[in-house]
């Protein structure tokens, strides 16, 4: 997609004019736009955005994370979090080993190698965010924070099955 794509993408969906409509979209268009710009820039470094979760969820992890709780943490069903994790091994980014504190589960551990790459990553990531963001400044961020986490807190309350 090149600029003038992203531009037209951007357009999309003006004509909507309830506003809770309209936020909703406009959350959705900001979250595809800095997915395509963020892929982008994984590419660049040979990592996907599912890699770069990962390498960032064991990187404050000390005792590894089980493989379901990665998958619970990421949103994504055990099948595509076996095969992350198995294509991750191969790459020598990360360790499974058998849980120690059950048998019945396989925890993830970063290598060496993973925890290089998740370095040299941060910094760049974190680069990127605060271009991506430069248009606000801190209070507005603040702001922009609390408001999204209370939208999620909300959603998750309104749309989650009872357990």
């Amino acid at each position: 997609m090149n600029k003038k794509e992203l531009y037209d993408f951007l357009e999309s969906y003006n004509f909507i004019e309830d506003m809770s409509g309209k936020t909703i979209i406009n959350l959705m268009k900001s979250v595809e736009i800095m997915r395509f710009v963020y892929n982008n820039l994984f590419a660049k470094h040979g990592i996907s955005e599912p890699k770069f979760y990962v390498l960032l969820l064991l990187s404050y992890s000390e005792d590894g994370m089980v493989l379901s709780e990665i998958g619970e943490k990421m949103l994504v069903t055990r099948a595509n979090m076996t095969g992350l994790m198995d294509r991750m091994e191969k790459e020598g980014l990360v360790e499974k080993r058998v849980n120690p504190k059950d048998r019945r589960s396989t925890k993830a551990y970063l290598t060496d190698k993973g925890r290089e790459l998740f370095e040299d990553i941060k910094a760049i990531h974190i680069d990127f965010s605060k271009q991506m963001t430069r248009v606000l400044d801190i209070k507005e961020k603040e702001n922009l924070n609390n408001l999204l986490e209370k939208l999620q807190c909300d959603i998750v309350n309104c749309f989650s099955e009872e357990e």
